[in-house]
């Protein structure tokens, strides 16, 4: 199953699976979700996790760099932006009456405390939209949970790649 050819890199599936996993428990766990208040430190730290998984497979002669813990931390966070969108999806239930109704009383709260009236209307408009729309809300709480995810995934993977890269040991000056 280890099997490789000579000179290729091992595969990145399952550290990724396993990165964006990670990331996916972090986000989705109550008070574990906490943790990415500071600064996203859950889906960096589920990054370098997954870079972690993947220098394991690398054999001893191969060098490992800090580009391709870049890679497994961005695909990471692909995986986790997935996940993470399809879970909150249908653990909130997107498009329930119960959720439609919280929106709107929250709307109707903020609405009692607005300094332009004219513009909180046609705010609540654009998000009633898009509550009546679970599909179109999902969408775009994926495109939002992409760009967090990726970057602070890769960015997770840069600091797991400089951990775990092949060190460079400079031969001792010849002797005279």
């Amino acid at each position: 199953m280890n099997m490789m050819v000579q000179g290729q890199k091992p595969s990145k599936l399952m550290p990724v699976l396993i990165g964006g996993s990670a990331m996916t428990a972090i986000s989705i766990i109550p008070v574990l979700n906490w943790i990415n208040c500071a600064c996203c430190a859950g889906i960096m730290g589920a990054a370098v996790l997954g870079v972690w998984f993947y220098k394991k497979s690398f054999p001893a002669d191969m060098p490992f760099t800090v580009s391709d813990g870049a890679a497994i931390g961005a695909l990471s966070g692909l995986v986790g932006a997935v996940l993470t969108s399809l879970l909150q999806s249908l653990i909130m239930g997107f498009g329930s009456t119960d959720f439609t109704f919280q929106i709107e009383r929250a709307l109707d709260e903020a609405q009692t405390r607005a300094t332009d009236p004219a513009a909180m209307e046609a705010a609540r408009d654009v998000i009633m939209q898009l509550v009546g729309n679970p599909l179109m809300l999902f969408l775009v709480g994926l495109l939002f949970a992409l760009v967090i995810y990726v970057g602070f995934g890769a960015l997770g993977g840069v600091i797991g790649g400089n951990i775990f890269k092949t060190r460079v040991i400079p031969a001792p000056p010849p002797e005279n």
